[in-house]
C-alpha cells in the first residue's frame, strides 16, 4: 500500500530533493537546538573540572622517555605535537568549508544520477568519453591501459590553472576575496575532493612510471602531472618520482623511513600530531634530501632540489607579489596536501603483528569493495609487493596470492574507504572497525577481530627497527626487497 513510485526514479532510490527534505526535517527545532546548548553549558564545569589533569596527563605522556629514530630524536615530542596540532588548526577554516560543501554535494549528484531520468546519460556519457580516451590513448601513450588517465589530466591540466590565474586577476584588481577563494578552493578539489584525490593518485602513478606515460612524439607530455598540475595541489615535483621511490619503497614504513609511524602507539588518536611534523618534512622534500646526501646519493639529491627550486621558486615570487595571495592560494594547498596525505599514509601501515613484524601483508592495508578505489590503489598490498604490476591487473594479483593474504590473516577490511577507517582509527572505534575486517579464513568472531586490531597497532618498533636488523640511519641492512 502507499503512493506508486514515481516515474523519474527507481523504486527505493532517493533524488537530491528527498535527501535535502529529509535533511531539513532531522533539523533540530529551535528549542532542541537551545536546550542541546544548555545542556553542553551546563556539563562544562565537569569539563573544566577534569582539564587540570587532563593536561597533566597529557603533558606526562610527551615528556616521557621513548626511542624515536633520527632525526626525530632531536625533535621533543611537545613541540612535535604542538606543530603537528597548529598545522592541522591552520588550514582546518578552509579545509571545513572543503569537506561541509562538497561531501553533501557529491551525495546529492550522486542520488540524482541514479534516476531513471538519467539512465540513458548513465550509459551513453562514461562510453562517451572512453570512445575518445581509447583511441588518443592508442596513439599517445607508451601502455594504452592508462587511458582512463587522459580525461583527468585533461580537465585538471586546464580547469585548475585557469581558476588560479583567474584567481590572480581578482585579486591584483579587487585585493583578497573570500568569495573568490571559496569558489577556488571548491572547483580546485571537486565533489567530494575527487579532483583533489585523482591529481594525487595520478602524481603517485606517474612517479612509478619511470619512462612516462606518453611515447614518441608525445613524450614532451611525461611528467605533466608533477610538474603542471600537481602543484596547484600542494606537490614538489619530483617528490613521488624521487623521494617516494627511493625511500618508501626501500624502506616501506620501517624505522628507517622518513614518515614512519612504527615508533607511535597507533591505538591514541593523540599520536598522529606528532606523525604530522614528519610527513610535513617529508612532503616539503626537506628529510628525503637530508638521506640523499646522508647516503651520498648525489643524483637524487640533485633531482629533488630541481622539484623543490622550482616549487618554492614559485612560492617565494608570490609571496613578494602578495603575502595574503601565496598562502590561501599557493601554500594552503601545500599544507592541505600534507595533512591529508599524511593522515592516509598513517593508515596505510598502522598496523604491524608482532610475531611477524616485516610481514607486508600486515603492514600494508587492503581494501576490498571500496568506496573510493581511484585506479585500484586500495590493494596497498600488491603495490608494495610488485608496484609494478600494471593497476587494471591488481584485482588478479590479489585472487591469485590470497593465500598468502589468509595464511597470515592479513591486513583486509572490506565495503569502506580510507576516510571512514581514519575517523574510527581516531574515535577508537574497534568496533566499526571489526565489523568490516576480512577474514579469509573464517575463523575469528567479532571479539577476536578487535582484539587483532588493537594488538596490532600497539606494536611500536624501537631502535632495531623492524625486523631487528637496523644498525644506522638509512643503511643498506634494513632495505627491504621483494621476490616479485
Amino acid at each position: 500500500p502507499g503512493a506508486p513510485a514515481r516515474d523519474d526514479g527507481h523504486a527505493g532510490e532517493q533524488s537530491a530533493g528527498d535527501i535535502v527534505v529529509e535533511a531539513w526535517a532531522s533539523m533540530p527545532t529551535m528549542g532542541g537546538a537551545c536546550a542541546a546548548v544548555a545542556s553542553s553549558l551546563a556539563g562544562f564545569p565537569v569539563v573544566a573540572a577534569k582539564l587540570p589533569s587532563s593536561l597533566r596527563n597529557l603533558w606526562q605522556w610527551l615528556t616521557a622517555s621513548r626511542w624515536k629514530p633520527f632525526p626525530w630524536a632531536y625533535l621533543p615530542d611537545p613541540i612535535a605535537f604542538a606543530w603537528g596540532v597548529l598545522e592541522v588548526l591552520l588550514i582546518a577554516p578552509i579545509l571545513g568549508i572543503e569537506i561541509a560543501i562538497t561531501v553533501p554535494t557529491m551525495e546529492l549528484l550522486k542520488a540524482e544520477w541514479r534516476q531513471k531520468r538519467f539512465a540513458r546519460l548513465r550509459e551513453a556519457l562514461p562510453e562517451l568519453v572512453r570512445s575518445v580516451s581509447r583511441p588518443v590513448g592508442q596513439l599517445m601513450m607508451r601502455d594504452p591501459r592508462n587511458h582512463s588517465y587522459l580525461p583527468w589530466m585533461a580537465l585538471c591540466g586546464t580547469l585548475t590553472p585557469a581558476l588560479f590565474f583567474w584567481a590572480l586577476r581578482r585579486h591584483s584588481r579587487c585585493g583578497l576575496e573570500c568569495s573568490t577563494l571559496v569558489i577556488y578552493h571548491l572547483l580546485r578539489v571537486g565533489p567530494r575532493l575527487q579532483l583533489f584525490a585523482h591529481i594525487h593518485t595520478l602524481c603517485h602513478k606517474e612517479g612509478h612510471a619511470h619512462r612516462g606515460f606518453f611515447r614518441g612524439p608525445f613524450r614532451f607530455l611525461n611528467c605533466t602531472t608533477e610538474w603542471w598540475i600537481g602543484p596547484f595541489y600542494g606537490v614538489v615535483p619530483w617528490n613521488y618520482y624521487v623521494a617516494h621511490n627511493k625511500i618508501h619503497h626501500r624502506w616501506h614504513n620501517d624505522v628507517d623511513d622518513v614518515h614512519t609511524n612504527l615508533d607511535l602507539d597507533r591505538t591514541n588518536p593523540l599520536s598522529f600530531f606528532l606523525y604530522v611534523p614528519r610527513f610535513t618534512l617529508y612532503w616539503t622534500g626537506l628529510s628525503p634530501l637530508a638521506l640523499f646526501l646522508k647516503r651520498r646519493e648525489w643524483a637524487l639529491a640533485k633531482d629533488l632540489l630541481y622539484g623543490m627550486a622550482a616549487y618554492y621558486g614559485v612560492m617565494a615570487l608570490l609571496v613578494w607579489y602578495s603575502l595574503g595571495f601565496a598562502m590561501v592560494y599557493w601554500i594552503f594547498p601545500h599544507m592541505e596536501g600534507c595533512v591529508l596525505l599524511s593522515a592516509i599514509s598513517y593508515l596505510w601501515h598502522a598496523f604491524v603483528e608482532e610475531s611477524d613484524p616485516g610481514n607486508q601483508y600486515v603492514n600494508s592495508v587492503t581494501i576490498l569493495d571500496g568506496h573510493d578505489n581511484v585506479w585500484n590503489e586500495d590493494y596497498h598490498v600488491v603495490h608494495h609487493h610488485a608496484p609494478n604490476t600494471h593497476w587494471t591487473d591488481v584485482p588478479k594479483h590479489f585472487e591469485a596470492n590470497k593465500h598468502h593474504y589468509a595464511a597470515c590473516t592479513a591486513t583486509i577490511f572490506r565495503d569502506t574507504e580510507e576516510g571512514m577507517l581514519l575517523r574510527w582509527l581516531f574515535e577508537q572505534n574497534w568496533d566499526a572497525m571489526a565489523k568490516h575486517f576480512v577474514d579469509l579464513n573464517g575463523k575469528l568472531t567479532h571479539e577476536d577481530k578487535k582484539a587483532l586490531i588493537v594488538r596490532r597497532l600497539s606494536v611500536v618498533c624501537g631502535e632495531k627497527g623492524r625486523d631487528g636488523k637496523r644498525v644506522e640511519w638509512a643503511a643498506n641492512s634494513t632495505i627491504r626487497e621483494f621476490d616479485e
